[in-house]
């Protein structure tokens, strides 16, 4: 009984990776060009004003952009600080999380056209209606920015045809799949777990259709943050379980449009009053686009005939093989994270036995920045290891010898980091 409960649970887990897997790999190679092709400072001056054009740029820019609710923040930040209005950021903030040309097309796999043609319609809306929100509401209490994730900006773009196209493919088949990686395997889990695990009748029976279902798929996907692409296989699953397509967009809408450190980054580059507008428009927004769409989307529309109809035809060889390398690149990136992290672990308690320098940096925001902190401070002959506590804010360097830490904290500045000495232990 177990082995078979476990092996249904692994088939629905490949099968939600297969069938992404040519659409996302297109998806991941587009992102790539975009990032290589499009400057930044295209972002910047197309939200420069408070106005609904500027509005409507920011929102139309930010519904192909491959960014994550983490990622987006440094952009949003950037462009803030470079003199982008509030409510073209606010805009940017909330439609960039919520689509994105690879959850665009792995939508397109697992949920029809007329569903991701309503999702993206869906993401422009909720753009529109924030940005157009801040304006009416708008007061000069927003704070000026002037820091963000400095490792996560393009401060060096590439020059040249083969630079860029060397820069699109790193992050298309490197920072993409690898920022990404921890996400979409979660969401391939949780999506294989729904199948495996819940009974068909337990929504109809318990749950319900209707607004009773959108405002569940709400209430799961605020507080769990998955990226765009990784809530996909989710809401397949939960469709195919039975909850209605427009409980699947909700659910598309609140999971990747929340986290934390969303809600904490807004309220410092926006303000509070631009930080309830964030919070208002994606529930309310993510519950009006999901009555809207059970309203009408077709009846005839369902995921389970879909899905079995696939199943009846099975996979093809296409399909397979970009299901294995698919799994394969986000598996190999999220073992390197864990490796990372035991190294990073090691390094925190070799730099508490022995001489240390602990530095505090408040400016590191993310894994990214994690690693070009610990790949700099690396490079110095004198260091042993490098811990980084996100935290805290805190980065323990473990030493061969003694170094003077005006050198650890002139090669973090060189890499966009501003650090201060809290301790140096040197025996």
């Amino acid at each position: 009984m177990v082995e078979q409960h476990l092996f249904l649970f692994l088939k629905s887990c490949w099968e939600l990776a297969a069938q992404m897997a040519p659409y996302l790999l297109l998806g991941f190679a587009i992102g790539g060009v975009l990032h290589a092709f499009l400057p930044a400072e295209i972002i910047s001056r197309s939200m420069g004003q408070e106005s609904v054009s500027c509005v409507t740029k920011a929102t139309l820019i930010g519904i192909p952009l491959p960014l994550c609710s983490c990622g987006v923040l440094p952009v949003a930040a950037s462009a803030r600080a470079s003199g982008a209005g509030k409510a073209p950021t606010l805009a940017f903030l909330i439609t960039t999380p919520v689509t994105g040309v690879d959850s665009i097309l792995a939508t397109l796999a697992l949920l029809g056209a007329a569903f991701t043609g309503f999702r993206i319609a869906a993401s422009f809306a909720l753009g529109m209606m924030a940005g157009i929100i801040s304006i009416i509401l708008k007061d000069k209490s927003a704070p000026e920015v002037k820091d963000s994730c400095a490792s996560c900006e393009e401060t060096q773009p590439a020059v040249g045809l083969g630079a860029k196209a060397r820069d699109a493919f790193n992050y298309a088949f490197v920072e993409l799949p690898k920022n990404l990686s921890g996400s979409v395997l979660t969401g391939l889990l949780l999506g294989g777990l729904i199948s495996a695990a819940l009974p068909p009748e337990f929504i109809g029976k318990y749950i319900g259709s209707g607004l009773g279902g959108i405002l569940v798929a709400v209430a799961i996907g605020i507080p769990l943050y998955v990226c765009a692409t990784g809530s996909i296989p989710i809401a397949a699953a939960m469709v195919m379980k039975g909850f209605s397509p427009g409980a699947a967009l909700a659910f598309l809408i609140a999971g990747p449009a929340t986290n934390m450190v969303a809600f904490t980054t807004v309220k410092k580059i926006l303000g509070a009053k631009s930080l309830v507008i964030y919070l208002v428009t994606i529930f309310v927004g993510a519950v009006g686009a999901g009555l809207l769409l059970d309203r009408f989307m077709p009846n005839a529309f369902s995921m389970t005939m879909a899905m079995h109809a696939h199943e009846m035809k099975g996979l093809s060889p296409f399909f397979i093989m970009c299901g294995i390398f698919l799994l394969a690149l986000l598996c190999f990136y999220k073992g390197s994270d864990w490796v990372g992290a035991i190294r990073n672990r090691k390094g925190v308690a070799m730099g508490a036995e022995g001489k240390r320098i602990v530095l505090n940096v408040s400016s590191m925001t993310c894994e990214h920045c994690k690693e070009t902190i610990i790949k700099t401070l690396s490079k110095n002959e004198a260091v042993k290891a490098v811990g980084v506590d996100l935290n805290k804010k805190r980065v323990v360097v473990s030493l061969e010898k003694d170094l003077n830490e005006r050198v650890l904290i002139e090669s973090l500045d060189k890499v966009g980091f501003e650090a201060k000495l809290i301790e140096k232990n040197v025996p």
